[in-house]
């Protein structure tokens, strides 16, 4: 008796394969007309001598561009969240020129809206490594001058990293409690080299 029910149950499975069959047809048509309406437009709306490489030179006479290849192996949960790309002295909200080595760091250029720290970082393969100094900065202020911690301050041909990082409120610094957004797109800090 069973062999003889046994197709009855079998024939919803042959339809619904049927009926995903088609479905999988129509989705391979449409994938296939709509990569052919993409190239076809984007051939009509470029000229292929037009076409220029986005590819960085690796002969950059910049060499505080270069981090970029080292900011893809930064860990997102422990190190520091840097924006996909660094820019080196400017950005807004924050300005450090190339500069002579020493114990301070001067600031060329800042704009906050609450009390802000402007901290200054070593580079360590190409990232911001240990904080070298902080210094407080409130709304209206323009320029400041960081103070190092290292009694040798920093190092001619080295490049450190100034960042601007949010107080926490109790207006002291803290390198585990003032910490920069967690979105790589808010963080304001900018790469500097010391001459």
């Amino acid at each position: 008796m069973f062999f003889l029910t046994y197709p009855l149950y079998l024939l919803p499975l042959f339809h619904m394969t049927k009926q995903t069959q088609q479905l999988i047809l129509m989705l391979v048509i449409g994938i296939f007309i709509g990569t052919a309406a993409v190239k076809s437009f984007s051939r009509s709306g470029t000229n292929d001598a037009s076409i220029t490489s986005t590819t960085p030179s690796t002969t950059d006479s910049n060499p505080a561009m270069d981090i970029s290849a080292s900011e893809q192996a930064i860990s997102p949960a422990k190190q520091f969240p840097l924006p996909p790309s660094v820019p080196a002295n400017s950005r807004v909200g924050i300005t450090v020129l190339d500069q002579a080595a020493g114990i301070t760091v001067l600031i060329s250029a800042v704009s906050v809206t609450e009390t802000s720290w402007v901290a200054i970082y070593e580079e360590k393969d190409g990232k911001p490594g240990s904080i070298l100094g902080a210094q407080k900065v409130n709304g209206g202020d323009k320029i400041t001058a960081v103070e190092l911690l290292r009694p040798e301050g920093t190092l001619a041909g080295g490049r450190y990293f100034a960042a601007l990082l949010p107080d926490d409120g109790d207006g002291q610094f803290n390198r585990l409690t003032d910490l920069p957004p967690f979105s790589p797109e808010k963080v304001v800090i900018v790469s500097f080299v010391v001459r």
